[in-house]
């Protein structure tokens, strides 16, 4: 069944500004990733269960009422696939370097260009298609030749189809009651993904005293912070505008990690004419959709 697409208000400045910061502080999450020595599953198991247990407290402390059934199912399926996402997120890294991973997941756009018109019944939109494609030129121009880029790849368009359904979710309910469902979910999916896991039987479930520090932050400020704005940034911009600006973040990232991991995450010249590309494009789009534009008679959005 496709996805009802709600009409949404124009976007502003506030907006971008917000979905920046929020990818500003993803940027982080691949370095942390490296930083936590616990498998991929474990680790994100730790990650979207502290998150969830916040949120849920966070809930009942206000008396938030639960969506109904039916929504609750679909954020329930979304964390589900959110779960699946971060494993082959973080495990790209392991598999690679991060800046592998991350180029990897710098085609989101492209995924969301593919899916978005199929699931919300619009038409295909010629410049959206072109500034994804303009995305995956950079990813080549970066051309990463390791195994981390495919797994990549592969989270990339996950993450996108859980993009595109929050894109709906939010219309309807509270991103905390959103991002709450969708945790706890994800922390069910990758518990039993890293029980079933052969690789994950001799290792440890119980984070060391140094993990600690870096795991709250990726669970507090990547996951409850940042998830939350940018389920709550969907009210107003398109899964596809997520999509354009998540570009960023394995720049971000790919910034961060020669700083941390020194000489094996050093980038040559090739990254800074990809990240031009990218980044060249995310500008544009998001030029684009925040300026004013003339009202029109109601249609179905195509941007």
């Amino acid at each position: 069944m496709a996805l009802a697409h709600a009409p949404q208000p124009p976007p502003g400045w506030r907006d971008f500004l917000i979905l920046h910061l929020v990818i500003l502080t993803w940027g982080l999450t691949a370095v942390l990733g490296k930083l936590i020595a616990l498998h991929p599953a474990v680790l994100t198991a730790w990650r979207t269960g502290i998150a969830a247990a916040t949120l849920l407290l966070f809930l009942a402390l206000r008396r938030q009422p639960w969506p109904p059934r039916r929504e609750a199912a679909l954020m329930l399926l979304t964390g589900l696939l959110m779960g699946l996402h971060w494993i082959l997120f973080f495990l790209a890294g392991r598999l690679g370097t991060v800046s592998g991973g991350l180029a990897g997941a710098a085609t989101m756009a492209l995924w969301i260009a593919l899916l978005e018109p199929v699931l919300l019944r619009r038409r295909w939109s010629r410049a959206e298609s072109l500034l994804a494609l303009g995305v995956a030129c950079g990813v080549m121009i970066i051309q990463f030749s390791d195994r981390g880029l495919l797994v990549g790849i592969l989270a990339a368009g996950i993450a996108a189809l859980a993009s595109i359904i929050n894109g709906r979710l939010v219309q309807r309910s509270s991103a905390l009651v959103i991002t709450a469902f969708e945790m706890t979910s994800a922390c069910a999916f990758c518990l039993a993904a890293a029980s079933l896991m052969p690789s994950t039987s001799g290792a440890s479930w119980w984070p060391s005293p140094t993990d600690w520090p870096w795991l709250l932050i990726l669970a507090l400020l990547c996951t409850v912070f940042a998830y939350s704005a940018c389920v709550w940034v969907q009210r107003r911009l398109s899964a596809f505008s997520l999509g354009m600006a998540s570009n960023l973040e394995p720049l971000y990232g790919m910034v961060l990690a020669p700083l941390v991991f020194g000489a094996a995450e050093h980038q040559p010249l090739r990254f800074y004419l990809g990240a031009a590309v990218i980044i060249g494009c995310v500008a544009l789009h998001t030029l684009r959709s925040a300026a004013p534009q003339k009202p029109l008679a109601p249609t179905l959005n195509s941007d």
